[in-house]
């Protein structure tokens, strides 16, 4: 079992490739297509990294942020951002990243790599994200 990746799209392909991509690196994932459902699969299982997108039905990437911001349980979960809003205007969301859609496959890959080791605090940590605590690396 790999480490848990939330991807939060309303693209139903482009959440596809992104989870086909995620699961050969190793990753599992689980799918959201909207803030709403995002923020409810989360809390159920809270996921190492999200992949957000901004632009979104019923709740928006913006309202997700301010949700995640302010619950107990996401508000220490990296964000890595994919969207086809300008980056420049993504500052105050306070992600870990934020890329340009369309993006470069290998970038979103190394991103999310780098966003979710260091997302865990401890090798308990490691196994409430569903991963298995004998890979976790030593802090």
């Amino acid at each position: 079992m790999g480490h848990r990746i939330l991807i939060v799209d309303d693209d139903p392909g482009l959440r596809e490739m992104m989870a086909m991509a995620l699961a050969e690196e190793g990753f599992d994932t689980d799918l959201a297509g909207n803030g709403e459902d995002a923020l409810e699969r989360a809390r159920a299982r809270p996921p190492c990294v999200i992949v957000l997108d901004m632009m979104m039905p019923v709740m928006d990437g913006w309202m997700f942020r301010a949700h995640q911001r302010y619950d107990p349980i996401l508000s220490s979960i990296p964000v890595v951002i994919l969207t086809a809003v300008p980056v420049a205007r993504l500052k105050r969301v306070g992600a870990a990243a934020a890329l340009q859609k369309p993006f470069d496959h290998q970038l979103f890959i190394s991103t999310v790599h780098a966003h979710c080791w260091p997302s865990f605090s401890s090798r308990e940590n490691c196994r409430s994200c569903g991963t298995d605590a004998a890979r976790a690396p030593e802090r």
